[in-house]
C-alpha cells in the first residue's frame, strides 16, 4: 500500500484563508474512501481530530519516518518540513501575491525560495488558472508537469445570530491587512445612510486603526461595524442576511469568501483583480476602479438584479456548487496515484 503524506501545519491559523483550506481538505479527506494509505502532518492540537482512519504526525514526530512515505503533498507553499529526496513531492502554490505587496528586494528573495521548491516538486498544483499564469511568467519550469485544482466551499447549512448586527447592512470579511482594500468600501457608505457596513476578520494591528480613523473622517463612524473573529455559524448568518456582499480586495490567489457568500444567495460586489473574475465567472458585479460612485453603482446594480431577476440568483448559486471539497480531494488522490 502507497504511503501519502499530507502537510496540514496551517491549521495553526484558522482565521487565514490557508488554515481553512488546511481544515476542509482534511475533513473530506479523511471521509473519502482510497486504497492509499493516508497520513497527516500537523499541530500537535489537532492530533486525531480528524478520526481513526488516519495517522498524524507532528513537526517533532515526523523526522523518524521522514523516508518512509511515497508521495508527500504540501498543500500550501510555504513548508518547514520537506521529504528526503528520493520521495515524490506534490507541491500547491495558491499565490504570488507577494510580488505587488513586497519591496522589490522581499519579494525577490520569496521568489527565490520558491523557485527552490519549484526545482524539488515533482508536480505543481495551482489553485486558480490567474496564480498559473502568473507563475509561469516569474518561475522557470516546465508547464507539463502542472495542474489547476480549484479549492472547494463547505457552507455551514445551519446558522447563529451574531451579537454584532443590523437590520440593514453590508458585510465583508477577511484578514485586516492593507491588501484586502476594505477602506474604499468606508466613503460609499455615505450613498446608502440606512445601511450598517460589517466587516469580520482580527481586528489587532495598524490597518484596522487607519479603518477607523477613515470612518471618523468621512463620518461614517456609526454605520461601520467591526465584530473581529466569528465563528462558522456567525458568519453564515451575517451572508445570509447582508443586502450585499463587498469583496473589494487586491491580491487574491482564490478568494473563498467570494464563493461562500454565492453560495448563500447573495449578490456579491467585487473588485477586478487579481484571481476574482475568474472565480467568480461572470455572476459577481465588478466595479473597474475605486471610486466610491463606480462602487455604489455596482452595489445598486448587484441588489436590483437578484430583486428583479431571481433566475440569476439561482444560476449563481449552481455555479458555486462547481467549487467541492469533494472534487478537489479527489483530484489530489488522482495525483497521488499517478505520482
Amino acid at each position: 500500500m502507497k504511503r501519502i503524506l499530507i502537510d496540514l501545519n496551517k491549521l495553526s491559523n484558522l482565521n487565514c484563508g490557508l488554515g481553512q483550506v488546511a481544515l476542509n481538505f482534511g475533513k473530506v479527506m479523511c471521509q473519502t474512501p482510497t486504497e492509499l494509505d493516508i497520513s497527516f502532518l500537523l499541530p500537535e492540537d489537532y492530533m486525531c481530530q480528524f478520526g481513526g482512519n488516519i495517522k498524524y504526525y507532528t513537526d517533532k514526530t515526523i523526522k523518524k519516518v521522514k523516508n518512509t512515505f511515497d508521495v508527500w503533498h504540501c498543500i500550501h507553499q510555504e513548508p518547514v518540513i520537506l521529504p528526503d529526496d528520493d520521495t515524490k513531492l506534490l507541491l500547491t502554490i495558491h499565490d504570488l501575491n507577494f510580488l505587488g505587496e513586497k519591496s522589490s528586494r522581499k519579494a525577490e528573495k520569496r521568489l527565490q525560495k520558491l523557485q527552490n521548491l519549484v526545482n524539488r516538486a515533482d508536480r505543481i498544483v495551482f489553485i486558480s488558472e490567474f496564480s498559473h499564469k502568473v507563475a509561469l511568467e516569474n518561475l522557470n519550469f516546465p508547464k507539463e508537469k502542472t495542474s489547476v485544482v480549484y479549492n472547494g466551499v463547505l457552507t455551514t447549512p445551519d446558522n447563529s445570530e451574531p451579537i454584532v448586527k443590523a437590520d440593514k447592512f453590508f458585510f465583508s470579511i477577511g484578514v485586516f491587512k492593507a491588501k484586502k482594500n476594505f477602506h474604499v468600501l468606508i466613503p460609499v457608505m455615505k450613498h446608502f445612510p440606512e445601511h450598517k457596513l460589517i466587516i469580520a476578520g482580527d481586528t489587532k494591528g495598524s490597518y484596522f486603526k487607519e479603518l477607523k480613523k477613515l470612518a471618523k473622517k468621512e463620518q461614517v463612524e456609526n454605520q461601520i461595524l467591526f465584530p473581529g473573529i466569528i465563528s462558522e455559524k456567525e458568519k453564515t448568518w451575517y451572508y445570509q442576511n447582508c443586502d450585499a456582499f463587498l469583496f473589494p480586495s487586491l491580491y487574491e490567489g482564490f478568494g473563498l469568501p467570494i464563493i461562500e457568500a454565492m453560495r448563500n444567495g447573495v449578490p456579491v460586489i467585487t473588485s477586478n483583480k487579481t484571481s476574482i473574475p475568474e472565480v467568480g465567472g461572470g455572476f459577481t458585479f465588478i466595479f473597474k476602479s475605486f471610486d466610491e460612485i463606480d462602487i455604489k453603482t455596482q452595489i445598486n446594480t448587484g441588489i436590483n438584479t437578484y430583486e428583479t431577476d431571481p433566475e440569476i440568483k439561482t444560476q449563481a448559486i449552481e455555479f458555486s456548487k462547481k467549487y467541492s471539497w469533494d472534487i478537489n480531494v479527489k483530484e489530489y488522490l488522482d495525483l497521488y496515484n499517478r505520482l
